[in-house]
């Protein structure tokens, strides 16, 4: 059965925008903000997953702390369909 249908576009909104970024100065408070997921913070370098509708936030924060680099990286087509697979199983 059909549970949802857009373009990939469309879909983003199933999942997370993964997130790495190299900043001059240790983050700060980024644990604390909605949407965030897998953080990972080693010395200035941040890997993390955040919902999309929360990445402007995301953004800011990593700006404050000085970006050296930063690569964003939109879910795949499978990463859209894993994470809606998911949330069905897990609302069954």
């Amino acid at each position: 059965r059909t549970v949802e249908s857009g373009s990939l576009t469309e879909l983003r909104h199933l999942t997370r925008t993964s997130v790495t970024a190299e900043l001059a100065a240790a983050p700060n408070g980024l644990a604390h903000l909605p949407g965030v997921h897998d953080l990972d913070v080693v010395g200035h370098r941040v890997k993390l997953q955040v919902d999309t509708d929360k990445l402007d936030a995301v953004l800011r924060s990593l700006t404050a702390s000085g970006v050296r680099s930063l690569t964003s990286t939109p879910p795949t087509l499978e990463e859209l369909f894993l994470r809606h697979y998911a949330d069905e199983v897990t609302a069954s």
